[in-house]
């Protein structure tokens, strides 16, 4: 692995583009019958607006800094943007946040692969040239989910493509395998001597895509597997981080269950779950000292989509006893404005994304 050089509720507080502001994508309604079991600070509740971090507890044992992006598209337009500019061009802006964590994880939204029958019952479907992997590699990631509604888009052929595509460049995967065994397994990183277990998930249809014994797919959880996958996580790792494909395309609220499967993971064990697939940016929240991102939004994203402007990456310090500090980095996806390359939001930009997160 290579690792970097250098090592709607409003109780959570989050350190937002460096200012300390609730996070309050999550409607009231929609969490309004679980918040009484959220284990919150009481020091979440005041603003706070120092332009340096805030950390929530102290550390008294190893931690790890995470940083976490949404989907990672890189096919149809961005074909030919990465064809005149080169495959490192989509990072450029934001490669620096990347490599100054200690791990970065993304979902690789479509399959790395030239070759595969392509799924017929499907109106979108993706791959990319297998050669992206380089710059993607180069961007500083160190893991990838593949639990998602597009990456067996041209089948077992691409699966397995994209894991060997991954492997040749030193990125790690989970959540997609040549059967269910593969596909639910934890991937085990040794992290500056901390142990991290990687799962991913993916609740997003076709049905035809979720692994079984005897067919390969991504990992869709039942209640008691997500506790079997967590357990054996927690057995073999000190950390334990869960990636959920979930939700409804351009919503900005979670579905009740994306609440209790996220609540799920973490009571089974889980020290930081991260969701994706709705495109936009969803609730962030803190349960019982355990941070739950919902929706990370697009990152690198093959889309002229005018609903996904804005996104984020999420930096988080953790260690086995939940969240230390969490930051949240507003960037920009607005692809006619960034030509696929996502840019971290500054002067109005930055304050439109502020305003809408405390809207």
């Amino acid at each position: 692995m290579k690792l970097k050089r250098d090592s709607r509720i409003r109780q959570a507080q989050l350190i937002i583009a460096g200012i300390v502001i609730p996070a309050i994508f999550v409607l009231a309604h929609e969490l309004a019958a679980r918040q009484q079991t959220a284990d919150v600070r009481s020091g979440f509740r005041r603003m706070i607006t120092e332009e340096k971090p805030i950390w929530l507890t102290p550390a008294f044992e190893s931690t790890i800094t995470v940083a976490a992006v949404g989907d990672l598209m890189m096919s149809s337009w961005i074909i030919d943007v990465v064809r005149e500019n080169g495959v490192d061009f989509p990072f450029d802006s934001t490669r620096h946040l990347l490599q100054s964590a200690d791990v970065a994880i993304a979902n690789l939204e479509a399959p790395l692969t030239a070759e595969g029958e392509r799924f017929a019952d499907k109106k979108y479907t993706f791959k990319v040239p297998p050669h992206f992997v380089d710059g993607i590699a180069r961007a500083g990631f160190d893991v990838v989910t593949m639990a998602n509604n597009h990456i067996a888009d041209f089948g077992c052929e691409g699966i397995v493509n994209s894991i060997a595509a991954l492997q040749g460049a030193g990125i790690h995967h989970c959540g997609a395998g040549r059967n269910i065994d593969e596909a639910c397994a934890p991937t085990i990183l040794d992290i500056n001597g901390v142990k991290v277990a990687f799962l991913g998930f993916s609740m997003t249809y076709p049905e035809e895509f979720w692994a079984t014994r005897m067919r390969c797919g991504t990992c869709y959880p039942t209640e008691q597997l997500l506790y079997e996958r967590i357990s054996e996580a927690e057995r073999l790792a000190d950390l334990t981080i869960v990636s959920f494909h979930w939700g409804a395309e351009k919503h900005h609220a979670p579905r009740a269950y994306q609440t209790a499967y996220g609540h799920y993971a973490i009571d089974f064990g889980a020290d930081l779950v991260l969701g994706h697939h709705p495109h936009v940016l969803q609730g962030v929240e803190l349960y019982k000292g355990k941070l739950i991102a919902y929706s990370l939004g697009n990152y690198v994203f093959a889309s002229y989509s005018p609903s996904a402007r804005t996104s984020m990456v999420l930096r988080a310090k953790i260690d086995r006893n939940g969240l230390i500090m969490a930051k949240i980095i507003p960037i920009n996806v607005h692809n006619e404005s960034i030509n696929f390359q996502p840019a971290v939001h500054k002067g109005k930009m930055k304050q439109d994304v502020l305003e809408e997160l405390n809207g």
